[in-house]
Parts: C-alpha cells; structure tokens; sequence
C-alpha cells in the first residue's frame, strides 16, 4: 500500500478512502477530519441551494422548473449514498490491498509505481478540461446571475460525482496491469516451453511447471481481486450510470431548447460542458475493455504453450488443462453494477440511443 500513498491519501481528502496508507484497521484522527470537512461542506453547499432557490432553480417555466429540481434532488440522493457506500466498504477496499500487495510480491515490477503517476495525471488532466467548460459556460456564456450559481455549484458536485468514477478506475486500471503482468510471464513460459521441446530435461520441466504454479495462483488472485471489486463498488456503478444518464437527458432538453430559441452558440458550448459526461464514463468503459483483452489473451496464450513439451512432460500438461479448466468454468471476468450491466461499450451505446430518442421527443414536444 505504501507504494501508492499519494493515490490513497488524494482519495482521503476526498471521503472516497476511509483509511490511510499507514493505519488499515483504524478510522484514525485524519481520515475522519476529511470524512467530516467534506461533508459538512457539501451540507453547507446543498443546504444554500435549498433555502435559495430562485438564486439557482430555473423559473421562467414549468418544465424547466421541474427538470432543474429534478436534477437537484437526484443530485442529493447520489452524494449521500455513495458517501455513506464509502464507508460501509471500507473493510472491502482494504481486502483489495492485500490482494495487490499479494500480486506485487508476485509480479516485482518498477511499473507499479508508474499506475500511480499516470493515474493522477489522468485526474489532473480530466479536472482540468471539465473545470474550463463548465467554468467558461458560467462566466461567459451564461447571461443571468441564476445560470452562472447554477453551473458553478453543480461544477463541484458533479466534480465530486467524476472522482468516484476516476477511483474505480484507479482498481480497474490496476487489474489490468495485473492481466498484462500474467500475460507477460505467460509469453516467457512459452519460450521456455519451445526450448524445453527440444533440449530441456527435468530441470527445465521443473522450472516451466514453477512458473504455471505462479502463474495459477495470479490468475486466482486477480478474479478474487475482481469479485471485492464489485463488492465494493456495485453499488456505486448503479448511482453513476443512473445519474450520468439521468444528466445527460435533462441537459439536452436545455440544448434543443437553445436551438429552438435561436441560441445557438450556447447551446454548441453546452454540448462540450456535456462531453465531461461522455469522456468520463468512457474511460472507464475503456479500463474495463482492457481488463476483457487481457483475459481473453491469456486464454489464447495457454493455447500456445509447446505442445511436444505439454506431452513429454506429464505434469506440464496437467497443470495447462487445469488452467484452461479454470478460465472456463470461471464467472465471466467483468465489473457488473449489481449484475445489472457490464462496464463495457455496449452501456454507452444503450445511453446514446436513449439520448437520440430522447431529442426526437424534446423537439416534437416544443412544437
């Protein structure tokens, strides 16, 4: 754990982790100060909102009253669920270390510690290009004091709403590197199979056999490392796709009305705030399509261990067939939502399609 302390103390701040790289089994003084700082000011900010709505709710009609506390109420309900879903699976989360401290003494690789700064650039870089759309929509674009509240103060909710997506991406991502890392020793094997073939003896077969053992028991990590995934963050993929879709629908309402109205250009800047939305959720689809790769790969790579080694040494082939055996008869490798969809390319093809009905609606409902 102490070679992605910085990952896991940005998490803390944020009452994503309730641990600390350095205590696991007690909620010490410092992860509770930003459970409790982070809550009471996303209190404060909900609470504003709540006692001053024609600062922010939409009110020149109906529908769009109802749309802006529509989006307000969801809003609350996903922040105080996920919040209280953070620390009631933190027992879950800490099991997940174990099982990549595991891994790591498995796979001894300087890499490790790149997972860690590559995925704190990739937060830095996403932050950054939601903040200047939704920043430049308010100050800019937005033409009443109402707009601008309304864009800052559901910037940072939503802000807080993308860093639990980009922390299940954090584990999805170390998954992967864990597959690539199996895959990587699996092609070693390989070799050493073709060589053994030919010129091996009971030295070499001993040797391949101690690497399929490894090999073995990282596969069995990794899908037990998979399993405390979505134990711990099932529920927490649900809120995220529920209200990403629910977001993207009701903003495009705002858009078509835009084009309606002759507002064109607000509403093309509007579409580039959306895209934060779209970007998000396909990083994350693209993580879990990784993992999906990766697996299917080792299945393909076992196909190629040297046969003539497989039949000379009895054991060897033993231990292939098991392995075979085992991604076969396995769970399918994916993170579900509750068993409800898979994080993969298909659900944003479902919410883009429910998005392009969606404005044939809007448009035929304006006339």
């Amino acid at each position: 754990m102490e070679s992605f302390s910085k990952v896991i103390v940005f998490y803390q701040m944020l009452a994503l982790h309730w641990f600390s790289p350095k205590r696991e089994r007690i909620l010490d003084g410092v992860s509770f100060f930003f459970i409790l700082l982070n809550f009471s000011l996303v209190t404060v900010l909900l609470r504003w909102i709540y006692c001053n709505p024609s600062l922010v709710i939409f009110t020149d009609n109906v529908l769009g009253y109802v749309v802006d506390w529509f989006k307000f109420l969801l809003m609350i309900f996903a922040y105080y669920s996920l919040f209280l879903d953070s620390g009631i699976q933190r027992s879950v989360l800490l099991k997940v270390w174990v099982e990549l401290q595991h891994l790591q003494t498995l796979f001894p690789s300087a890499s490790w510690a790149v997972q860690q700064r590559a995925h704190l650039r990739t937060v830095a870089l996403f932050a950054l290009y939601m903040s200047w759309w939704e920043l430049t929509f308010a100050y800019c674009i937005s033409k009443t004091t109402r707009g601008t509240n309304f864009t800052i103060a559901f910037w940072i909710l939503f802000l807080l709403l993308h860093l639990r997506q980009l922390q299940i991406l954090l584990y999805t991502d170390l998954l992967g590197f864990c597959l690539e890392a199996l895959n990587a020793e699996l092609e070693w094997t390989i070799e050493l199979s073709k060589g053994a073939s030919r010129y091996g003896g009971r030295r070499s077969d001993g040797q391949i056999c101690r690497n399929l053992h490894k090999l073995m028991e990282a596969f069995v990590r990794a899908e037990r490392l998979l399993a405390l995934l979505n134990h711990a963050f099932g529920y927490s993929l649900l809120i995220v796709k529920l209200i990403n879709h629910i977001y993207i629908l009701t903003d495009t309402y705002w858009i078509v009305q835009g084009f309606i109205s002759g507002q064109v250009f607000g509403s093309l800047y509007l579409e580039g705030c959306l895209s934060s939305k779209f970007i998000c959720l396909m990083i994350n689809f693209r993580s879990h399509e990784h993992i999906l790769s990766e697996c299917h790969r080792t299945r393909v790579l076992l196909h190629r261990i040297d046969l003539r080694w497989q039949l000379r040494c009895d054991r060897g082939w033993q231990m292939v067939q098991h392995f075979l055996l085992k991604l076969e008869s396995s769970r399918p490798f994916a993170m579900t939502a509750w068993s409800m969809f898979q994080l993969d390319y298909g659900t944003m093809m479902q919410i883009a399609i429910k998005v392009s009905e969606s404005i044939s609606l809007f448009i035929q409902v304006s006339r």
